[in-house]
Formats: C-alpha cells, sequence, structure tokens
C-alpha cells in the first residue's frame, strides 16, 4: 500500500513539473490567427537626459527707491500714452518716476555750474597761451587747470543729485512692483518707487541625485517646460555645479541658465528640466512599449509568411518613447507595433492595413 502511494505521488509532481514547463510561456494555439500592424524600422536621434525641477527665477531684480524728497509725479508710458502700469517693458534710463522739489534745483543750480565750467576752461586755455608768450608761470597755468578740474567735478556732483529726482529704470525690464501713491504727494527719501525684473535670461537652482554626478557636466543641454505652458519648451544650459554632495540628501546643487526672449516663463514659476547627458543622432531606434523581454532577451516580431518570428535585439540608449537598436534589426525592417502582446513564435498572424 505504502509503495503505491509513493508512485502515486511521484506521479503527481512529474506532471505538475511538466505543466509548469510548458506553461513558462504563454501557449497561444498556432490555429489562432492574431491581427497585427506592422511599421518600418527608421532612424532618429535619441537623447539621454536627466530631469530635475526647480523653480525659475529672473536673472536681474531691483528695487529703485527714492534718494531725495519731492512731489511724486507718476510719468506717462509713450508706447501707450497712458502712465506706467505693472506689466510694462521699459528701457533702460526710461524715467518712470519724478519728484518735484523746486527748493533743491535752486540749491543745485546746474545752469551756474555749468557757466562756471566755461569760464575755468577759458581761464586755463588763457593761461596755456600767456605761458607760451612767456607771460605766465607754469604755477599759474596748473592753478588755472586744476579751477577748471574742480568746476568739473561741481558740475557733476550737482547732476547727480538732480537726477535723483528723476527716478530712472537702471536697466531694460518689467515693472512687476508699482506702489501707489497720491499723485503730488511727497515722499521722503527710501520710499520703493518701483520694482523692475529683467526674465529674458533666467536661473533655476537645481538638486542632482549623486548617482548622475559622472554625468552632469556645465555647458550641458537643457529643455525647460512649466506644467502650465506644455506647449512652449524653452532651451538652457547647466552654469554651474557643485563638487560636493549633501550628506543628508544625498544630492548636489547647481544652476541651469534658461533663455527666454518672448518672457513666456514667468518668475516664480515651477519648471521641468530636462538635461541631456547624451545624444546619438542618425541611429536605428524603435519604440520602446513594443520591446518584450524573455530570460534576459530584448525581443521584437517581424512577420515572414503571415507567421510571426522573434527577433533577437541588442539595445542601446533611450529616451520617453524610444530606444537604440545596436544589433538585431535593419533600417527599413517591418516590425509589428500593434498585437504584439498576443504573438509568440511562429503564431499564425493577419497584418492589417
Amino acid at each position: 500500500m505504502i509503495r503505491k502511494n509513493i508512485i502515486y505521488f511521484s506521479f503527481i509532481l512529474w506532471a505538475a513539473f511538466l505543466y509548469s514547463c510548458n506553461t513558462s510561456r504563454p501557449n497561444y494555439s498556432t490555429d489562432t490567427t492574431t491581427p497585427v500592424w506592422l511599421g518600418d524600422v527608421q532612424k532618429r536621434t535619441i537623447r539621454e537626459i536627466t530631469t530635475t525641477t526647480g523653480t525659475a527665477k529672473a536673472s536681474e531684480m531691483v528695487e529703485v527707491k527714492s534718494e531725495d524728497l519731492g512731489k511724486y509725479l507718476l510719468q506717462q508710458n509713450p508706447k501707450t500714452g497712458k502712465p506706467y502700469k505693472l506689466g510694462d517693458m521699459v528701457e533702460k534710463g526710461t524715467v518712470i518716476v519724478r519728484l518735484e522739489n523746486p527748493t533743491a534745483v535752486n540749491n543745485i543750480s546746474i545752469e551756474t555750474k555749468k557757466m562756471d565750467v566755461t569760464i575755468a576752461e577759458n581761464e586755463w586755455k588763457g593761461q596755456q597761451r600767456v605761458f607760451a608768450l612767456g607771460g605766465a608761470t607754469e604755477k599759474e597755468v596748473m592753478n588755472a587747470e586744476r579751477n577748471f578740474i574742480s568746476a568739473k567735478i561741481a558740475l557733476e556732483e550737482a547732476q547727480k543729485n538732480l537726477d535723483k529726482l528723476a527716478i530712472k529704470a537702471p536697466f531694460k525690464g518689467v515693472i512687476t512692483k508699482l506702489p501707489y501713491y497720491t499723485p503730488n504727494i511727497e515722499v521722503s527719501a527710501g520710499q520703493v518707487m518701483f520694482e523692475l525684473m529683467d526674465y529674458s535670461n533666467m536661473y533655476m537652482e537645481i538638486e542632482l541625485p549623486e548617482n548622475v554626478i559622472d554625468k552632469i557636466n556645465i555647458g550641458q543641454k537643457v529643455f525647460i517646460t512649466n506644467y502650465n505652458i506644455k506647449s512652449d519648451t524653452l532651451t538652457g544650459k547647466v552654469s554651474q555645479l557643485s563638487p560636493a554632495v549633501n550628506e543628508t540628501t544625498r544630492t548636489f546643487s547647481g544652476f541651469i541658465t534658461i533663455e527666454n526672449p518672448a518672457l513666456k516663463l514667468r518668475p516664480g514659476m515651477f519648471a521641468k528640466g530636462d538635461i541631456i547627458t547624451l545624444q546619438r543622432d542618425s541611429v536605428l531606434a524603435i519604440p520602446k512599449d513594443i520591446v518584450s523581454s524573455y530570460r534576459r532577451s530584448s525581443l521584437v516580431y517581424t512577420v515572414e509568411r503571415n507567421v510571426a518570428v522573434e527577433k533577437i535585439l541588442t539595445l542601446g540608449i533611450s529616451d520617453d518613447h524610444y530606444v537604440e537598436v545596436v544589433n538585431g534589426l535593419s533600417e527599413g525592417d517591418k516590425i509589428v507595433i500593434r498585437g504584439h502582446n498576443y504573438l509568440r513564435s511562429r503564431s499564425a498572424v493577419k497584418v492589417m492595413k
């Protein structure tokens, strides 16, 4: 009885083993015809990327304050014929706000100082002519020159003080802050008149995992996208990299500069940066999602006489959608791009148009 039981259980184990071997891969009946769609193997550019995120910031930003007191007068934008407002683009040197202070203007006396310069210059030139004729000493010529230089310095200082009443844009940019003041109200020195940003060029501080430290280099091209304006892709480059890895986060920091000539990306926006760490042009590539794995091999299917044929591949780099084919296919080969999930080698297929 015991011997019969041993033989019975041995038979059960052997049957289970045979079943597992036969079911290690899907066993589709060769009598079933699977519809498939074919595509051509083509050459394309494959980019290996490292993705990072960060907040885009303006390359230049300044808060311009009053340097003197005076009555507040917001100037008109000649492009619109209306007073300057938030979002206006202004050129370097444009007067945005003017302060009226007649007392300060009188004390500066710019016209008098211009006359002083003219008089001092004429005296200096006259002393030079007299010196050439032997009628003046070298010391007299030098004193006249010193008076001329002093007059010019006084004029320059007066002009600087006068310019404090005309509050100008220090660079080309966009007005991003414009506090409201009642027209003709007197404002004191140190009050914020406006904030200006230049975000035609931007930067983004980034953190990268230490496992890519050997792949990321200064100067690598970066594609920048914002989640709210996905259709617009900007370009930039890696501009700075820290050689040190943070012991807590296991990351290293860096900076990306961003070209933003159309001002589509705004300061403070959250953006994604795809850093191109490796690029190969004109290589054979196929969609990643049609590649199957079996016994550590990568394979796709071609069709010969309405039968699926496995092609074992050697693959290279990949991006989000495509993978490089190093060996196993040639340009123009027809491969199954739809219906491959239901195939095995020698499956009967019907090619769909």
